[in-house]
């Protein structure tokens, strides 16, 4: 994927059709929706679905991807809205959130 420009894989979007942010460290999930509609998806999001099979982070979408963090977060956005996969929030306590930065930089790193 790192051949294909960045505004090509969002259509020139920097921000969701939903204008959700997503936090890096929030959970991803394929849907069944998502499995069923493998064949029909473009390559990008085709590999979303397949990674996100299991549990995995925005950001580790990012990198396992060789994505910009801003580009998965819109991918992985519009695939929510269109059913294909589902988010769940990681509700951090604002005393607590450099330990989530923190936790998602050591596991960027790992994945080095």
């Amino acid at each position: 994927m790192s051949g294909v420009r960045p505004y090509l894989l969002t259509h020139g979007r920097v921000r969701p059709f939903n204008a959700a942010v997503l936090n890096v460290a929030a959970q991803v999930m394929t849907t069944w929706e998502g499995r069923t509609a493998y064949g029909r998806l473009s390559y990008e999001h085709r590999d979303i679905v397949a990674l996100c099979v299991h549990p995995v982070s925005v950001a580790e979408i990012a990198a396992h991807l060789h994505l910009h963090l801003g580009v998965a977060r819109v991918l992985v956005a519009d695939m929510v809205a269109l059913g294909y996969l589902v988010v769940r929030g990681l509700e951090v306590p604002v005393n607590q959130k450099s330990v989530v930065i923190e936790r998602v930089i050591r596991g960027l790193t790992a994945i080095r």
